[in-house]
């Protein structure tokens, strides 16, 4: 989809197990690495979170394992937003290899100021758009396959 955000990587030799598949903490790691560039993509790259203290802290991560993927396999995350408000984004990422589905985690990310203490906060305006901008139409988040159980965000919510 036009409006994903990519990473890519390779299934690094100590992310291997013993069935010589890429362990299930690793998926999680990939994905994660690959929040990292949506963060930086949109914004809360490492010179906001320097400069203003806020951080994007996973609430709520769903993950679901489709196929095995081997040492060296050249793995691409496709990153695409399915929601928004001034605190959160939700997230819905699909892992490949060689054009086949491996992988799909959606997450629910949280804005987080972490002066004095850490606590939810707004995220500036301009972040908010540049996520808008990513987000997907309801048609083509009715077409996503494998979505995990409910997970949004609710209107009115905190």
């Amino acid at each position: 989809m036009s409006n994903a955000i990519v990473y890519r990587t390779s299934v690094h030799p100590d992310w291997v197990d013993y069935n010589g598949h890429m362990r299930d903490a690793y998926y999680a790691l990939v994905f994660s690495l690959a929040v990292d560039g949506v963060q930086d993509t949109v914004g809360i790259d490492a010179s906001y979170r320097n400069s203003t203290r806020c951080t994007m802290y996973v609430v709520e991560m769903h993950n679901f394992y489709i196929r095995e993927v081997k040492k060296g396999d050249q793995l691409r995350v496709e990153s695409l937003v399915l929601d928004c408000d001034s605190k959160r984004y939700h997230l819905f990422q699909r892992m490949t290899y060689d054009d086949q589905l491996v992988a799909v985690c959606e997450s629910l990310q949280l804005h987080v100021s972490q002066i004095p203490t850490p606590r939810a906060a707004q995220m500036p305006q301009s972040i908010q758009e540049n996520l808008l901008e990513h987000r997907l139409t309801g048609e083509q988040i009715s077409e996503l396959r494998f979505r995990s159980r409910s997970i949004g965000i609710r209107q009115g919510g905190s």
